[in-house]
């Protein structure tokens, strides 16, 4: 969740002192998709998020039904999915089939918030000195303690809610919430599973741990512990939300810190964000240009087939090369920077240079990066081109189960709008018609203010 970057001191490395590039390319005809390259086995056509591998490869009765299942979660189709898998699990004498059946499981229950379904699976054990009791940060150890909130609940008013934009200095969109009553400001954080809240505001609105165990958030960065815990009334604008779960972290890990070696470091406050588990159930569209953030429910539209937004234990957006390759990069709002991975290049052999910057990391302290940058690439992003430069390849602390190509930061989008459609498995990006000499709404700058919250 969240890099700031600033100058490095260059050596031999390139120095890299612009941010990555993001933005839409009217001037490029944007590709179609066509069938994925061929994959080396099953498993590897599954990481890549290719359910029809079936359909041309001789596969097992199991693997068939676990690549429909697969299709089902990319559909939205969540129940029947977990109904599937659920059965595989149980029935199949692979063992492979079935971890990874458990895996997608307990991705999907999470989703659908059946903590009590979810804390009531049978672990998997296929080797018991690193069973899923053991991983503080797994789906498991956060369903014992969320199996006894009453469900969540979303009431949403008759018009569209619009909120004031404003950006944290790690470029993440940020909106005023009421929790339990009290004003704050809370990140909109696609990279983190489950809404956090850090221990000041936890404590300022009568927020108690339901256990008395601390377990882990698993980031972009890391891992950092923290307390499970239910909001009783989380209120974004018009939308009222009851019976929230959501993760207590101390207050000393809930900020930004940005500098560079000739400056002191700043230190800038996080009172919590809205992770993807809210977002998930909400339509929304960031107009940066505007300074808005609109919010309204998602009516499903019942059409799969122009999908390109999709939930496997992570959100995840599809892409499409110049060639017509299918490039998936996880979408993480809480980054400020885009960037790639090594199986990015692997995949479609994009030119690279050797560069060096400092990032500062979100819950972490100010460090040097040398590596590796993406020269230039074009993209298609549902019948748009996006170009990305120099943009960093990256290895993430944080496993999936499909294969991500990258991640999708805050900077994607924000010279224009971006809409997020979890429910419709939609994520786009297009140009704004703001006017900032017809329109002076809601600033006549008509960009977002820049957040600078705590000391």
């Amino acid at each position: 969740m969240l890099v700031a970057i600033t100058v490095a001191c260059a050596s031999k490395p390139v120095e890299v002192n612009t941010p990555a590039v993001i933005r839409l390319d009217t001037t490029r005809v944007p590709s179609r998709m066509r069938r994925p390259a061929p994959a080396r086995n099953f498993w590897s056509a599954m990481a890549n998020l290719d359910p029809d591998y079936p359909k041309s490869h001789s596969t097992s009765p199991d693997e068939r039904q676990f690549a429909a299942a697969l299709r089902m979660m990319m559909a939205g189709q969540h129940d029947e999915a977990g109904f599937l898998l659920d059965s595989l699990g149980r029935n199949t004498s692979d063992s492979i089939i079935r971890s990874a059946s458990h895996i997608l499981l307990t991705a999907t229950l999470q989703y659908q918030d059946k903590w009590k379904v979810l804390s009531d699976l049978a672990p998997l054990r296929t080797d018991p000195a690193d069973s899923a009791d053991h991983d503080r940060a797994g789906v498991e150890q956060w369903a014992a303690a969320f199996k006894g909130v009453a469900q969540r609940t979303m009431v949403f008013p008759e018009k569209t809610v619009v909120l004031p934009l404003t950006l944290s200095l790690a470029g993440t969109p940020v909106v005023p919430v009421m929790i339990n009553g009290k004003p704050r400001f809370f990140w909109l954080d696609t990279g983190s599973s489950m809404s956090i809240i850090s221990s000041e505001v936890a404590a300022d609105a009568g927020i108690e741990p339901l256990v008395k165990d601390t377990l882990e958030v698993a980031t972009t960065t890391g891992r950092v512990p923290a307390r499970p815990a239910a909001i009783r009334k989380l209120e974004i604008g018009g939308i009222s939300i009851g019976n929230t779960t959501a993760m207590i972290v101390s207050s000393d890990l809930m900020e930004i810190r940005v500098g560079d070696l000739m400056k002191p470091a700043k230190t800038v406050k996080i009172d919590g964000i809205i992770g993807f588990d809210i977002i998930s159930r909400l339509n929304i569209r960031i107009d940066y240009p505007r300074a808005t953030v609109r919010l309204t429910k998602p009516v499903r539209s019942g059409s799969i087939s122009s999908r390109n937004f999709f939930w496997v234990g992570t959100p995840i957006v599809r892409l499409i090369t110049s060639s017509g390759v299918p490039v998936h990069l996880g979408l993480d709002t809480g980054a400020q920077e885009t960037y790639a991975t090594q199986r990015m290049l692997d995949k479609i052999g994009v030119r690279t240079f050797v560069g060096e910057r400092k990032q500062v990391g979100g819950f972490g302290g100010l460090k040097e990066f040398r590596g590796r940058f993406l020269e230039q690439l074009r993209l298609s992003l549902r019948g748009k081109a996006v170009l990305f430069e120099k943009v960093l390849v990256f290895a993430p602390a944080v496993s999936t189960f499909a294969d991500l190509d990258g991640m999708l930061g805050a900077d994607i989008g924000q010279s224009g709008v971006v809409e997020i459609d979890a429910t419709n498995g939609v994520f786009g990006v297009e140009e704004s018609t703001y006017d900032p000499l017809r329109d002076l709404t809601p600033r006549a700058a008509g960009q977002p203010t820049l957040l600078r919250v705590g000391n």
